[in-house]
């Protein structure tokens, strides 16, 4: 019988040290993944995905842009017609936005802003493809004197990239 203790011990003793050293490994583990997770979300690599994905938020929930080039460009001319330079502003990509508000307030308050639509109106299609589209005009020497690169997005709108 006593042998039979000293068995039942040793298996109870080997027992607790693969529980302890489990208990070890996995409390390990544990904190190797929480450091991972915060050096993660520390990370350049982290910051781009969130910031993508901001953008991608912003442009789903943009209403500004027409279902086609053609739409996005007469909602901008048109706004330009009405004198609101904020609200053309807006059928510009987001991260434009700002610095195009500025430009055609300077615009306006040189007194050019109807020179400006002339020149959007003559416009033409020049090149598309499904997602980009360019309309340009010509002056009497047949240079390029407008070039509007419109784009279409996320949520389904068309946005001026650059004019």
């Amino acid at each position: 019988m006593g042998g039979e203790n000293r068995i039942g011990s040793m298996w109870r003793n080997v027992i607790k040290f693969f529980g302890v050293g489990l208990g070890v490994a996995f409390l390990g583990l544990g904190t190797l993944s929480v450091i991972d997770y915060v050096r993660y979300k520390k990370s350049p690599e982290y910051r781009a995905v969130k910031e993508l994905e901001k953008i991608k938020k912003e442009y789903a929930e943009d209403p500004y842009g027409g279902e086609t080039p053609e739409e996005t460009l007469r909602f901008f001319v048109e706004a330009l017609k009405k004198g609101d330079t904020e609200l053309a502003a807006k059928y510009f990509v987001l991260d434009k936005q700002e610095e195009w508000r500025e430009e055609l307030a300077r615009i306006k308050d040189r007194g050019v802003l109807g020179e400006m639509m002339k020149d959007l109106e003559r416009v033409k299609k020049s090149k598309s493809d499904e997602k980009q589209v360019f309309f340009s005009a010509t002056n009497e020497e047949q240079v390029v004197s407008v070039l509007v690169d419109i784009q279409k997005h996320v949520n389904g709108k068309w946005k001026i990239a650059d004019l």
